[in-house]
Formats: structure tokens, sequence, C-alpha cells
């Protein structure tokens, strides 16, 4: 798959907002919408974790279609499952569709990036946004079609402008789950270094994992390494392979040949391309995925996977996977924690270009105005769009 994440430079960062992806709270209800406003709304139900819901923005219909089927079909603009907001480009549809933020909400954040969830609230209960998604915008600089971004990130190195070198930053961990969806993982990558001067040595990686295998329900396994040295475009780990009680150690694979590949670390040098990824979504065809980035110190006072050791709430439904297009670069929500594990909408506006290869292909200006449906149930984007009018340059 043809998607890499430039860190030298870091002219597009594609990560999403520090938290978590889905919820299985509640939330209260947008609101059913007015006769009088300008614009279509739906409320997907996207409640499946392992089946996604394909939405045409011509007809405003739900498509029926299986994964398979989709990959290969333009009749679908949108995929939703879960959290996770996808455009049909790329290794997921067969489309050409593209999309680029026009609002980003800026008065939602803070200049360092931290969500406003005060603000994030009122105009929620308010619902003072929706002009936005009928505004006048400029035409975009910088679409984004299928490129694949993840839970981590950039968050687990640190890239040095100057020297252009690469180290770890294990100040942070993740919880991960097995491409069988049936196991999970505390990780964290304890060791990182890349240097470009040709006369470096001992460029490596070592990340580590704690394991709480099918069955389970605590970590049972530690200190399961996957390390080597930092050359290859592709490496991956299968973390619970071998696992029968509290012995196995897992067990670097072939990218190319095994299904069962977890986490895969990808490092092209020549592209200057660093990344990890999950064998699930646009990754892999596997049921990984990703929960995080936590704070080291908070992450190692975990017993399981599977559940928030303060609140006793299930983790399950958290987890997200690998995934493309603008929503995923460009996060439709800010994730509060502190306010329940509910995923709130920041009220960015994309458009989003129906068929990239075609200048005449209707353009939408696209809101997701909430994530728990009119029943206050999570799973259920509310989704509003009109048909765009960008007043500069081309689509």
């Amino acid at each position: 798959m043809n998607t890499r994440r430039i860190f030298l430079g870091l002219a597009v960062s594609a990560v999403l907002m520090s938290g978590c992806g889905g919820s299985d709270n509640t939330l209260e209800s947008t609101g059913g919408g007015s006769p009088n406003d300008q614009f279509s709304r739906k409320v997907v139900d996207a409640t499946s974790n392992n089946e996604a819901t394909y939405l045409n923005l011509d007809t405003g219909k739900v498509v029926e279609l299986t994964e398979e089927e989709a990959k290969t079909s333009s009749a679908w603009h949108l995929s939703f499952k879960r959290d996770a907001i996808e455009v049909n480009n790329g290794v997921i549809g067969g489309g050409k569709v593209k999309g680029a933020v026009v609002e980003p909400q800026d008065k939602f954040y803070t200049s360092s990036g931290e969500p406003k969830f005060d603000l994030l609230k009122q105009a929620a209960e308010n619902d003072s946004e929706k002009a936005a998604l009928t505004a006048d915008y400029s035409a975009p600089d910088e679409w984004y079609g299928g490129e694949v971004t993840n839970r981590f990130g950039d968050k687990w190195f640190t890239y040095d402008r100057t020297t252009h070198s690469v180290v770890e930053d294990s100040s942070v961990g993740w919880l991960v789950r097995s491409a069988e969806g049936n196991s999970y993982a505390r990780m964290r990558v304890e060791k990182l270094k890349y240097d470009p001067k040709p006369t470096a040595t001992d460029n490596r990686f070592s990340i580590r994992f704690d394991v709480q295998p099918e069955g389970t329900e605590q970590f049972t396994n530690s200190n399961i390494m996957f390390e080597g040295p930092l050359s290859q475009l592709e490496t991956c780990f299968d973390f619970d392979a071998g696992i029968t009680g509290g012995s196995g150690a897992g067990a670097t694979v072939d990218c190319a040949t095994s299904d069962l590949w977890d986490i895969k670390l990808v490092f092209d040098v020549n592209a200057r391309s660093l990344e990890l990824r999950t064998n699930s979504g646009a990754s892999g065809d596997g049921n990984g995925g990703a929960l995080g980035e936590f704070a080291w110190t908070d992450l190692k006072e975990y017993g399981k996977a599977t559940e928030e050791p303060v609140s006793g709430k299930s983790l399950v439904n958290l987890y997200a996977p690998d995934a493309s297009g603008v929503f995923n670069v460009k996060s439709w929500y800010a994730y509060d924690q502190d306010g329940g594990h509910l995923l709130r909408p920041n009220f960015r506006v994309y458009a989003i270009d129906t068929d990239s290869t075609d200048s005449s292909a209707p353009v939408y200006a696209v809101q997701i105005a909430g994530y728990y449906g009119d029943d206050a149930q999570s799973g259920q984007p509310i989704v509003r769009w009109t048909e765009a009018s960008l007043t500069e340059g081309e689509n």
C-alpha cells in the first residue's frame, strides 16, 4: 500500500486528535433539524464494528454493499463504521472521491491544539454551527484521498529538524488489538534510533508488549519484545503468536505472507517515512486496532486492555482501525475522556469532491453534527451536507 507519512519537514501532519476512537456512552441529542434548514441531514447507522454503512451524497441514500463490493464500487461517497468515516478512494473503494477542510473551527482549540470542551458543549446545545455549513468558501489548496492514518501518528518518536535524527518517545503508550480481534496488548516503544549519517551504527527499534491472550481478563504475558535493525521497508510482528497460558514470546513474521501480523513497522529512508500500523482497515485485512495515546505513567496502571481501571467501563468498542481520507487526517471530533469518554463533534466543514477526475462532479460541504443520533446512543453519526460553491480555484 503506497501510503507514507513524511517525517522530514512534516509538511502535513496526519495525526488524529489525541485520544480514543469510538464510545459506548450516551450524549444529549443535537435535535432533529428544522424544515427551514438549507441542507440535507441524515442519521447514519454505523453501530456495527464489522460492517460499514455506505452513503451516496447525491441521493442521500444508503447503498447496500459488502466490503468486497464497496472496493470496486463508485456508487457511494462516504463510509461509516462506528466513529471511522472514509471517502471512496484508495484501497477501500472504487471511486475517486477526495476531501478537504474548508472550515477548521480553530476557535474550538487552544494554540497548542487542545480542545475547548466548554465551547464544544455550548455549540452542541445551541446548534450554533449549522450556519458554517452554508457559508461561502474558497477552493482549498490541499485535498486528501486514500492516505492512511492511525492512532499512533508521530507521537511515538521525536524528530530533530536540525540533524534529521529520530529517537523514541517512551513517555507514551497504546493499547492494541490483534489481527484476530480476540486478544490485546499494552504497547510502548522503548528504543528507536535513526541517525542518517553514513557513519552511524546501531539504528534499531525495540517495542515492548504486555499481552492479554484470548479468553483471559488480564495481561498474563509480559515483556514480549519486537525488535531489530531499522533497515527494512516493512517489518511485522505477531504479539500473541504461540501464547498458551503464561508462556510464549510472540514472533516476527513475513508481512507479505502472514495474515496474522498485529503491528507493522514501516521505514523507508529514501521516502523519509516512519510509521506504525495495525492489521486493520486501510492497512490490512485483519480485525486489529489501537486505542490511545496514553501517558505511560497512566497506562502502566492498567491491568487489562478491555476495561478502564477506575470506572470499570468497557474499552472493547473504543479500538479504532487504521483509516484513510480527510476525516481521519483532520478529525471530526474531540475525545472528551474526563467528560465521560464521549466523542464531541468539532463542527469542522469538509469539502467532498465526489469525483476528483471530473470538474463537473458535485462538491458538497459536509459537517458531522454528532455521534449519538437522535436517541442518544453511540455509533450514529449525524451528517449534514449541501452542495458547495467554492469561490476560487478549481475542484
